[in-house]
């Protein structure tokens, strides 16, 4: 669900102004991803938690006590992170689709914006010109697009989703007392 609402938001976002994708407003979806690990891990552990015998599938139930049931923090981590990891993918095919088939001038556009980052953030005071140029020809001739090479790229995303189903997963745990 996530996965789909991202690439609804993000093709908004390139109908309505597709520099809003530079711009890094396409980083919302991560709240859509944090909504949607939240939605998962309550469907889960209130289906896990009601849910005692086979009847109880069939609506065939006789009201159900659930203060005895038990959702393990390893459940809904389980959860929670699948559901990220699912989410991003397709997010993360449908942005290289959109950079790198539909519309690759999205790529310059990035090129462009990140040149002026580069440039905003770096000290030239000491460069010549020609120092400038060349460094700055140096950084656009780097991989600007969403690529599969760029693992440590997708690692550092699974590891904020990894992040974020933990600490979901931590606030929706219960476990068995021990008495």
């Amino acid at each position: 669900m996530a996965g789909f609402l991202s690439m609804m938001f993000i093709t908004l976002l390139y109908i309505i102004d597709p520099t809003l994708l530079v711009d890094g407003y396409e980083r919302l979806t991560l709240l859509l991803f944090v909504l949607t690990i939240i939605y998962a891990i309550q469907q889960e552990r209130k289906t896990s938690l009601t849910v005692q015998e086979i009847g109880d599938l069939q609506g065939k139930t006789t009201g159900i006590d659930d203060s005895q049931d038990f959702a393990s923090f390893g459940e809904l981590l389980r959860i929670g992170f699948k559901t990220y990891v699912i989410a991003y993918f397709i997010k993360f095919f449908f942005v290289y689709f959109l950079f790198n088939y539909y519309d690759p001038s999205l790529i310059d556009m990035v090129r462009d914006a990140s040149v002026e980052v580069y440039k905003s953030f770096q000290d030239f005071s000491s460069d010549t010109q020609e120092m400038v140029e060349q460094k700055i020809a140096k950084y656009k001739e780097g991989e600007f697009g969403p690529s599969l090479r760029d693992p440590i790229g997708i690692l550092i995303e699974l590891l904020i989703g990894l992040f974020v189903a933990f600490m979901t997963a931590l606030f929706f745990k219960r476990d068995r007392p021990d008495y």
